[in-house]
């Protein structure tokens, strides 16, 4: 089971406290989703996933939280689609900077759970709650070329997800945990969004490069060269999510 395989990975690295594994948070996501009857699949995959992670939690470990890290201050539930739950398989593996979340609210990585739906205003409740400016929302799933289609094939988490003694991402662990998750979801495509996951990943996009893949997360407050650079990088993103997706579905047919 996809749920309980996951939680095995992150409680091995001890990503999440304890007041969040047991909900004891201000704000909990997955809560709130139950709202939404679209995303209750996602309600019953992480009440199992938490189960699990509580079982397989090693008391011996330390949980250092995340304190002076620039791209995190927190860590966010990854986002699974639909089709990831059932098949046990990615298509497509989405990896942000961190979370910069408060440690009372347990949130969803750029709320990728709403990438589903077209028009998240119906919604705007829960963006007011985790994430109240929009702004970079909407030209976010804009560039990436997000459709459903694409939403429910996909998994969608952060980088920086381990801190170290300091409070700050450990590097060697934060790739490692990526590593395990890729390892298990066997996506065609990985896709290494903002700097800080490309660098990290540098070996995997020159080797690789029919796999891995980075973007900029925006054109807002980035180097010249990327502004530059990125309309182009986000094309060809969304051609090779369009064309493996239209491969995906004529070889099923």
């Amino acid at each position: 089971m996809l749920a309980h395989r996951l939680a095995e990975i992150h409680s091995n690295f001890g990503i999440y406290s304890e007041s969040q594994i047991n909900g004891n948070v201000d704000f909990h996501i997955v809560s709130d989703l139950k709202q939404v009857p679209e995303l209750n699949y996602l309600v019953d995959f992480y009440e199992a996933y938490f189960q699990h992670y509580k079982k397989a939690m090693d008391p011996s470990r330390n949980y250092w939280s995340f304190k002076k890290d620039n791209i995190a201050r927190s860590v966010d539930l990854p986002f699974i689609g639909r089709k990831v739950v059932e098949q046990g398989k990615a298509e497509y593996i989405f990896v942000f900077k961190g979370s910069l979340q408060k440690e009372e609210k347990l949130s969803m990585t750029v709320l990728s759970c709403f990438w589903i739906f077209e028009d998240v205003q119906p919604y705007q409740s829960f963006f007011d709650r985790y994430w109240p400016n929009t702004k970079n929302y909407d030209p976010l799933v804009r560039n990436l070329g997000i459709t459903r289609d694409i939403a429910e094939r996909s998994y969608v988490t952060d980088f920086a997800r381990v801190a170290n003694h300091r409070g700050i991402r450990d590097m060697k662990k934060c790739k490692e945990l990526l590593m395990d998750e890729i390892h298990l979801l066997n996506p065609q495509l990985v896709i290494l969004v903002g700097s800080e996951p490309r660098d990290a990943f540098s070996h995997e996009l020159r080797l690789h490069p029919e796999k891995y893949m980075s973007v900029p997360f925006s054109l807002k407050g980035v180097p010249k060269k990327t502004q530059i650079e990125g309309p182009l990088l986000y094309k060809q993103l969304r051609e090779r999510l369009y064309h493996l997706l239209d491969k995906e579905k004529g070889q099923v047919l």
